[in-house]
């Protein structure tokens, strides 16, 4: 798992994830952060559908006690799937 890409020429073979931070998810009380979130995107890579690669994905997140949305695409120029969790912690 790298961390927003992985660098010109490195990427491993598919299955493989990357991972990036998104918008901050504050709660506001008196005028300050009272609680803050942060939200975190998770992109699955597959050569083809896998279901059991998103089931690993989304069984660890679960008992992690993370809740997370899934969406997915397909990448017709890399020839690859996408699938997208996003998660706040």
């Amino acid at each position: 798992m790298a961390y927003r890409m992985w660098e010109e020429g490195k990427s491993p073979d598919p299955p493989f994830c990357v991972y990036y931070a998104g918008q901050a998810n504050n709660m506001a009380a008196d005028g300050v952060v009272y609680f803050s979130a942060q939200r975190y995107t998770i992109e699955l890579y597959t050569d083809a559908k896998e279901p059991e690669t998103e089931a690993l994905v989304e069984r660890a997140l679960t008992a992690a006690g993370i809740y997370w949305t899934k969406d997915e695409t397909y990448i017709e120029s890399e020839h690859m799937h996408e699938i997208i969790y996003e998660i706040e912690v």
